[in-house]
């Protein structure tokens, strides 16, 4: 169930949906996640039946949010390449490019981790300055490289991003990492100086106190910034449908508070590790749907 909104030439907020049904990367986690871009999409229809007349009522705003400056488009599934992942993220490469030159900011469905690789990379194409990293994630992503996994698994995305000429570690902040990890992993993380915020430090601080220092991290001497949100970043209790379970996570009302706030500042947002065969009367999924249109709802309500 696909959702197109406004006018694509009368708009000044363009949003470009696409989903990338693979799972191939899920060398650790629960493969199943190539079966979320549909399942979220038939929870964004059910949001977006609740649109009337170019506006939509966001109970939780308190607001009547005119959507008749917005444009989204579902530009559809990448045509995926089952035995090949460079096939795989060329194509998504390929997409994430279409969308971006259409003057569209992409939205994406994963589809497993591994996926956010190659959306970065197509962003760092198309950015002649550097990037900055927000990742809402219970895991670090760190992986360089191994046996079983390879160099291109969902352990290893923000490891392969970093090593882009104009990603630095500086400027990338971890949100909802916690857990056990590999002492490698640890060791480059300390090295490099990565800013991680634990769900700890959330409840600690408020919300929006953290998005900010997120956005200053991230923001120092870039030009973009890349939003990646896995969803077991929250809590596995409220969001069952996830690749990996990590107890302790954030709540969804956290991470919407966080969404919230980035997003008017984001050049490229995805929602990967959905995992349809986990989840439990859809609720993870409603959960996708609700974040991505959190998000479009924000840029719609920031100033231009």
């Amino acid at each position: 169930m696909e959702i197109n909104v406004g006018n694509e030439d009368q708009a000044t907020k363009r949003f470009g949906i696409f989903g990338v049904p693979w799972d191939g990367g899920a060398s650790l986690g629960r493969p199943g996640s190539r079966y979320a871009p549909a399942k979220v999409r038939e929870a964004l229809g059910w949001i977006g039946n609740r649109i009337q007349d170019q506006k939509i009522a966001a109970v939780e705003k308190q607001a009547v949010i005119n959507l008749s400056d917005v444009c989204v488009r579902d530009f559809g599934d990448v045509d995926i390449f089952c035995s090949d992942f460079q096939k795989t993220f060329d194509r998504i490469a390929k997409k994430a490019g279409e969308t971006l030159d259409r003057g569209f900011i992409p939205i994406v469905i994963g589809g497993d981790h591994s996926i956010t690789f190659p959306l970065i990379e197509e962003l760092h194409r198309r950015c002649d300055g550097n990037i900055g990293l927000i990742q809402l994630d219970a895991h670090l992503d760190l992986l360089d490289d191994s046996a079983r996994q390879g160099k291109f698994s969902h352990s290893s995305e923000i490891r392969r991003a970093l090593e882009l000429e104009r990603v630095r570690a500086k400027n990338l902040v971890q949100i909802g990492v916690r857990g056990f990890n590999y002492p490698r992993n640890w060791e480059f993380v300390r090295a490099e100086k990565i800013t991680q915020f634990t769900p700890q430090h959330v409840r600690d601080a408020a919300v929006a106190d953290i998005a900010d220092r997120a956005l200053a991290i991230a923001g120092r001497g870039t030009k973009r910034i890349y939003l990646t949100l896995d969803i077991d970043v929250i809590d596995p209790a409220s969001a069952p449908g996830c690749g990996a379970n990590e107890p302790g996570g954030l709540t969804v009302a956290e991470v919407e508070a966080l969404v919230d706030r980035f997003a008017p500042h984001v050049a490229c947002f995805d929602v990967v590790e959905v995992n349809p065969l986990f989840d439990i009367n859809d609720v993870t999924a409603s959960i996708a749907a609700k974040l991505l249109f959190d998000f479009i709802v924000s840029c719609a309500m920031a100033e231009k």
